[in-house]
């Protein structure tokens, strides 16, 4: 009888540590989930983001050298399309997932990029609007306000990108954490099987 109590407690013991191993397994699982969601996160809503940005500052330059320029030309042939093209870039920027910094700083990137557009068609049906104090001053003024919009979102691009990357590098460390845990509890398990098969327990 002593010695099928001890049989059990063997079995008991080694099962603990066999169930506290699969425990840890489904953990890193979990991380591991919780890495490709990063690094999905990074490329998807950061990398992507990051190059829209950068082709929306390119085109909104170019409309701040015609606004320099006092280039009717840029208005009347080239400016429709630019425009289409900004207008559809923001719409993929706002399909990516949005923080509510992002949310609140792209609003105001498509409201001053309608103002913009707006002053823009006073050129098409008034020539001399260039000549206009008041209309360079507002001019001026929106596509300073959207070159900052854009700067704002190229930087919160950084910070979020900094955060995932700072997730990923837990996720990692956590990985490792529990991976040199299941390592100890086999070594353990090993341990214990050689003194089994090496010392059998005798009978009374």
């Amino acid at each position: 009888m002593k010695n099928t109590v001890k049989k059990i407690m063997w079995v008991v013991g080694i099962l603990f540590i066999f169930l506290l191993i699969l425990a840890t397994n489904l953990i890193d699982r979990d991380h591991i989930k919780g890495v490709r969601s990063s690094v999905s996160t990074m490329y998807q809503d950061r990398l992507i983001v990051k190059n829209l940005i950068y082709t929306i500052s390119n085109l909104t330059q170019e409309k701040r050298i015609a606004f320099l320029l006092s280039d009717s030309n840029f208005y009347s042939i080239e400016n429709g399309a630019v425009n289409d093209s900004i207008y559809t870039l923001i719409n993929k920027f706002s399909s990516t997932q949005l923080t509510t910094n992002e949310t609140h700083y792209l609003e105001r990137l498509y409201n001053n990029f309608k103002d913009v557009e707006a002053l823009e068609n006073q050129t098409l049906s008034d020539a001399t609007i260039f000549e206009n104090k008041e209309w360079k001053d507002n001019m001026k003024i929106k596509l300073l306000r959207l070159r900052n919009n854009l700067n704002t979102l190229s930087e919160i691009q950084l910070d979020e990108g900094k955060r995932e990357l700072a997730r990923v590098n837990r996720a990692f460390n956590t990985i490792d954490l529990f991976t040199n845990i299941e390592i100890a509890f086999l070594v353990v398990i090993g341990v214990i099987t050689i003194i089994i098969a090496l010392y059998p327990i005798k009978k009374e």
